[in-house]
């Protein structure tokens, strides 16, 4: 395994840390300072500062939540990350989807775009 590709797991990795530890700030700071990142059905935000804006509010307004990883593929300077969304309704159930997600990486490491899809 390249030195890249173990950079680039450990950002996934990362950012996901952060997500679950709903650190904002953290999270965006894997994202170049122009980086995209977009939800699937959604139109990507452009920009850290418009990254940071949008996990703050999901995480301090958004319902409770978790994020699971099933397999993550690294490519050069790419990765997809299948995961399970789930966030919980009334009742304590769960409801859950299915997603990948497609990150492409600049050279420096940060994520210069993350994108997900539902399926």
């Amino acid at each position: 395994m390249s030195q890249a590709q173990r950079d680039d797991r450990d950002t996934i990795s990362g950012v996901i840390a952060a997500w679950r530890n709903g650190d904002a700030l953290r999270a965006a700071a894997y994202f170049a300072p122009d980086g995209a990142y977009g939800e699937a059905g959604h139109a990507p935000l452009a920009g850290r500062a418009a990254i940071v804006e949008h996990f703050t509010r999901f995480f301090r307004d958004g319902p409770h939540w978790r994020f699971d990883v099933d397999e993550l593929i690294l490519g050069d300077a790419v990765a997809c990350v299948v995961y399970r969304f789930a966030v919980e309704g009334t009742g304590a159930r769960w409801r859950e989807r299915a997603g990948c997600a497609v990150v492409a990486f600049e050279a420096s490491g940060a994520i210069s775009a993350w994108r997900e899809y539902e399926g």
